[in-house]
């Protein structure tokens, strides 16, 4: 057992070898990416008509398409070798990649198909307020503040707390 850190070594040797392993499917993703949407591109321009133009990209789909993935696992192993663990905190950093990812794709997709017609609005008007709400709720349930007993935790701390109280409460009496 490591003095330093409370961890075994097998144990920081079992989360060294995650780390390596995301990390290298991050990269082969990312390789896999590029070579696929260079070729796409290629595609694209030979099969086109004499000038390629916003209207005949249609490169662009697949490619901001495919990025949403990639990038959702560039943030996930990002996630995991920063060490940030609560639920909560992960989940609003996914929700805003995934937000600002796909709604790229929505606006190219708007632009491409029905420009005089910003029907990318509404579903922006829309998931702004989801991402918002998702803030909101995270920073009221989840921000720490001292108890009556002095100790610094979070209202859902509080509450797993006062859950295992009445827990503990029900099993003595059933005994």
């Amino acid at each position: 057992m490591s003095e330093e850190n409370g961890f075994s070594e097998e144990s920081l040797r079992k989360i060294a070898a995650q780390k390596v392993s995301y990390r290298f499917t991050v990269r082969i993703h990312f390789v896999i990416y590029i070579l696929v949407n260079i070729l796409l591109i290629i595609i694209n321009v030979i099969t086109s008509t004499p000038i390629i133009t916003f209207q005949t990209s249609w490169f662009i789909y697949p490619l901001l398409s495919w990025f949403i993935g990639l990038s959702i696992h560039a943030i996930s192993y990002m996630i995991f070798a920063k060490g940030i663990y609560p639920n909560s905190k992960r989940g609003i950093i996914l929700h805003a990649t995934s937000y600002l990812t796909v709604m790229n794709l929505l606006i190219v997709t708007n632009l491409q198909t029905i420009p005089e017609l910003l029907w990318v609005l509404w579903p922006g008007i829309f998931w702004t307020s989801v991402i918002v709400g998702h803030f909101f709720v995270y920073s009221i349930y989840f921000k720490t503040k001292i108890t009556e007993k002095g100790d610094v935790k979070s209202r859902k701390d509080q509450a797993i707390e006062k859950e295992m109280e009445k827990m503990r409460k029900r099993m003595k009496k059933n005994h």
